[in-house]
């Protein structure tokens, strides 16, 4: 029975260790994007490695945003007090207008490990999209086709009376 309980206490000690050394941390601690649709928009995260050891590290967006954005480098290992910069660029749709909050996710494992077992940080984002400068553009191209088409005709208009 003491056995076991050796084994017991040992395991515990063991598996505290490994989680401990396993740390990530961000900064800064919420991102907010303002893009019109059809463009873009950048900002940085930095990833810090708050662990012991080399760890690895994913960053990524929910589901239903990961369309809207390139996220470089995405998966990169840091040692012991490193950090790296990640630059996250969004570019939602031509059909988005409006406000829309979601989590962009670091999460950090061990370098032998497929990200099953570790440590991550949620945060969270607010991102404002409007199409305002689509709308404006839209309207100057058809300012330019319909005074182009009027210009055409009254000009046909001239050539057939001077005949």
């Amino acid at each position: 029975m003491l056995k076991k309980i050796l084994i017991f206490i040992i395991l515990c000690f063991t598996f505290t260790q490994t989680a401990s050394a396993i740390g990530v941390g961000v900064t800064p601690g919420s991102l907010n994007f303002s893009v019109q649709a059809g463009g873009s928009d950048t900002r940085s995260l930095f990833v810090i490695n708050t662990g012991t050891e080399v760890s690895n590290y994913k960053v990524y967006v929910d589901d239903d945003y990961a369309g809207w954005f390139d996220i470089s480098p995405d998966n990169f290992n840091l040692s012991a007090n490193e950090n790296k910069e990640v630059i996250l660029t969004i570019k939602p749709p031509l059909s988005v207008k409006g406000e829309f909050d979601f989590k962009v996710y670091a999460v950090s494992s061990s370098p032998s490990s497929d990200f099953s077992v570790g440590s991550g940080i949620k945060v969270p984002v607010h991102t404002h999209v409007s199409n305002t400068g689509l709308m404006v553009g839209i309207l100057l191209l058809l300012l330019v086709i319909g005074a182009g088409g009027f210009y055409y005709f009254k000009s046909k208009k001239n050539n057939g009376k001077n005949t």
